[in-house]
């Protein structure tokens, strides 16, 4: 197995100190980390759009509202 380094700031650091789990190397932490988010992504949209579905009609408004007004 290959492996890299990477620089990341002391506060990101910290955080990953603080997420890893004793005895858990930084390689299997990114990992849970990566599949725990991909596990969410398949939930997005779930509860009616989410925020992104919600921030488009306000700028659908928005653009509306200039419309309007020239």
């Amino acid at each position: 197995m290959s492996s890299r380094n990477i620089a990341v700031q002391k506060t990101v650091y910290d955080a990953l100190m603080h997420e890893k789990r004793p005895g858990e190397s930084f390689t299997s932490l990114l990992r849970r980390l990566l599949e725990q988010r991909e596990g969410l992504e398949e939930l997005y949209g779930s509860w009616g759009g989410g925020p992104r579905r919600a921030a488009g009609e306000r700028t659908r408004r928005a653009r509306a509202r200039r419309e309007v007004g020239r």
